[in-house]
């Protein structure tokens, strides 16, 4: 293992995109409050997220993904073991994407995983699984120890082997990506979401986003409502200029809306502290009701 300092990643310890992170939580270095991974209002460079790490205690930084960073991170959970000479080594499949991406890489904070740091695309993030691979491109900040395993200490362009991990592990344990009331909302019935659960997703979020950010919510929104509801649902929560949205509306029918649906939006009100409201379970009869109460 090789100690260094979160500031010698050079390549982004001047990029915009760090929080500070307390108990797995994002933390905001400007006013010392939670963070958002899709908010870059409450990010800031290494440096300062630095100072604030050390003046408020928290446990460390992060770095925040975007898509146009071009830095995609993989995240291996659980995937060491100890040998028989009593020393600890990353487990076979671990050791291969490990070697396949042969980029930065370091321990995550609890010495249990690791985070591998790499230049180039994927079609989409890989989510929460049951495999212990995660892979994310955008909306999602990983936490940096500087502890770097191996020789390798600046962050590699590999498109190619990048593209060949995603490949392999973009469908295993998919089924694990959210938890079950998530998973019950998304996939629960074979139906988008009703009217009143995507409003109160939207009445969470900013409405002063910017462009980037508001154009997938309609895209999110339009995904699940391509018509006159649909547009209804942004024209409440933020309208744009006059005619806004039914045109974007319309360019969606189009062209590809680039993978956004309704999960965008779950994960998004998420990020705000949304849940979905749990169902009451139904009581068969009043009797039982009298027979439960003696």
């Amino acid at each position: 293992m090789v100690q260094v300092e979160p500031s010698s990643l050079k390549e982004l310890k001047k990029s915009p995109q760090w929080v500070g992170h307390k108990d797995k939580v994002p933390k905001n270095p400007w006013t010392g409050g939670n963070a958002s991974s899709i908010n870059p209002k409450t990010w800031s460079d290494a440096p300062r997220a630095w100072r604030a790490k050390q003046y408020a205690g928290w446990d460390g930084i992060g770095f925040v993904f975007t898509i146009s960073t071009g830095i995609v991170g993989i995240d291996l959970d659980d995937c060491f073991v100890i040998g028989a000479d009593g020393q600890r080594r990353l487990k076979p499949w671990a050791l291969d994407i490990v070697q396949t991406l042969d980029s930065y890489t370091e321990y995550s904070p609890s010495h249990k995983g690791v985070h591998i740091l790499v230049r180039g695309e994927i079609p989409f993030s890989i989510t929460k699984n049951n495999v212990g691979v995660e892979i994310y491109n955008e909306a999602r900040y990983f936490t940096v120890t500087g502890e770097q395993i191996g020789d390798v200490s600046e962050i590699q362009e590999r498109p190619k082997a990048l593209l060949a991990v995603h490949t392999q592990y973009k469908d295993v344990g998919r089924d694990d990506r959210f938890n079950d009331p998530f998973r019950r909302l998304l996939k629960g019935n074979g139906h988008a979401p009703s009217i009143s659960q995507m409003r109160s997703m939207l009445a969470v979020l900013p409405v002063q986003q910017d462009y980037y950010d508001w154009l997938r919510v309609c895209m999110a929104v339009h995904a699940a409502y391509p018509n006159d509801d649909g547009i209804a649902l942004i024209e409440e929560w933020s309208p744009g200029y006059p005619g806004e949205v039914a045109n974007k509306f319309r360019s969606f029918e189009r062209t590809q809306s680039e993978g956004v649906g309704i999960g965008t939006l779950v994960y998004m009100a998420r990020q705000y502290g949304w849940r979905p409201v749990p169902k009451m379970k139904k009581v068969r009869s009043v009797r039982r009701v009298i027979r439960m109460s003696r």
